[in-house]
C-alpha cells in the first residue's frame, strides 16, 4: 500500500493524538499558559488563619496588670472632703473673730475652749483637703477618715451645747434650741457620707490593689 507523500510509516498514531510523556515527572507547561502559584515556604497560605498579631500590633496585657480604674465612690469622697472643708472655714473664721473680741470681758474658760475649738475645724479642715488628694491618688486613705471623723466629732460638741443650753422656761428659747440643732446635723452629712464611701467595698479593693503595686 502506497504511503502519503511526506509521511512516513508508523506516523498514523501521531498526528492529532496526545503523546504519552516518556517519564513520571510533570512536563512544564507551554508558554502562554497561566501558571499555577503554589505558596512558598514562610509565607501564609490564602484561607487559613494565621497564629501571631497584626503588624505593628503588641498583645494585650495581662489582667493582673491591666490599669486599674478608680471607684466613683473615691472621687465622690474626696469631693465631699473638699466642700465640707471649705464649709467649716467660713464658721471657724466667725468664731475667731468672735473669740478676738470676748477674750477680755468672756469667761477665760469658754475663751480657751473656743481657740481649741478653732484649732480643732482648722485641722479638720486641713486634713480633708490633704487626705482627699492623697485618697483620689490611691496613696492612703487615713487623714482623709482622720479628718472626716473630726469633723463629726465637732459636730457632736456643737448639738451637745445646743441641747445642754439653758432656755430658763422659755418657750421663744425653745423654738431657738430646736432650730439651732439642725445645724451640727447639716454639717455632719458630708463627713458621714465621705466616710462611708471611703470605707465602701470597691474603693477598699482599689486602694488594696494600689498598695500592692499594680499601676
Amino acid at each position: 500500500m502506497t504511503q502519503p507523500y511526506g509521511q512516513q510509516p508508523g506516523d498514523q498514531g501521531q498526528q492529532g493524538y496526545p503523546q504519552t510523556p516518556s517519564s513520571g515527572y510533570p512536563q512544564s507547561p507551554p508558554s502562554g499558559y497561566p501558571q499555577q502559584n503554589y505558596p512558598q515556604q514562610g509565607y501564609p497560605q490564602q484561607g487559613y488563619p494565621q497564629q501571631g498579631y497584626a503588624y505593628g500590633g503588641m498583645p494585650p496585657a495581662p489582667p493582673e496588670h491591666a490599669p486599674l480604674t478608680r471607684p466613683g465612690t473615691i472621687t465622690a469622697a474626696a469631693v465631699l472632703g473638699y466642700v465640707q472643708a471649705g464649709i467649716t472655714l467660713i464658721p471657724t473664721i466667725l468664731l475667731i473673730a468672735g473669740l478676738g473680741a470676748a477674750s477680755d470681758v468672756g469667761d477665760t474658760g469658754e475663751v480657751v475652749l473656743g481657740w481649741l475649738i478653732v484649732l480643732a475645724q482648722l485641722a479638720g479642715s486641713a486634713l480633708l483637703i490633704f487626705g482627699g488628694v492623697k485618697l483620689s491618688g490611691g496613696a492612703t486613705r487615713t487623714p482623709y477618715l482622720a479628718g472626716a471623723a473630726l469633723e463629726l466629732a465637732i459636730c457632736l460638741y456643737y448639738l451637745i451645747r445646743i441641747i445642754a443650753a439653758d432656755d430658763a422656761g422659755l418657750e421663744f428659747a425653745e423654738d431657738m434650741k430646736a432650730m439651732a440643732t439642725i445645724f451640727p446635723l447639716f454639717f455632719a452629712i458630708m463627713p458621714a457620707i465621705g466616710l462611708a464611701m471611703a470605707l465602701g467595698g470597691s474603693g477598699a479593693q482599689w486602694l488594696a490593689a494600689k498598695a500592692a503595686g499594680h499601676r
